[in-house]
C-alpha cells in the first residue's frame, strides 16, 4: 500500500500542465518560432471557432461571411467540447495546403 501511494505521488510530481495562448500554440503546431501576425485587411472581417482558431473564411459555415466551408461543418460545431471534429478538420485544412 505504501509503495502505491509513493509512486503515485512521484507520478503526480513528475506530471505538470502548462497554459499556452493561441499563438503560442500555432507556432508549437506548425513548427515555426516566428511571432503570427495580425490580419491588418480591414475588408476582411473573420472569425476564428475553436481550440485551433480555425477560420470561417475556409473550414466551417458561420452563417455571417462567405466560406469555402472545407470540413463541412458549422462553426458551432468547434465551440463544443469535442475536440475529435476540431482535429478532423484541422488534419483536412492541412492536407489541402
Amino acid at each position: 500500500m505504501l509503495l502505491a501511494f509513493a509512486l503515485a505521488l512521484l507520478v503526480c510530481s513528475v506530471t505538470e500542465g502548462r497554459i499556452m495562448n493561441k499563438c503560442e500554440l500555432k507556432a508549437k503546431l506548425d513548427g515555426s518560432d516566428h511571432e503570427t501576425r495580425p490580419n491588418t485587411d480591414t475588408n476582411a472581417v473573420r472569425h476564428l471557432y475553436g481550440v485551433f482558431q480555425l477560420s470561417d473564411q475556409w473550414a466551417c459555415d458561420s452563417g455571417m461571411n462567405p466560406s469555402l466551408n472545407v470540413c463541412n461543418m458549422t462553426c458551432s460545431a468547434l465551440t463544443d467540447d469535442d475536440v475529435t471534429d476540431d482535429i478532423a478538420c484541422l488534419k483536412t485544412l492541412m492536407n489541402i495546403t
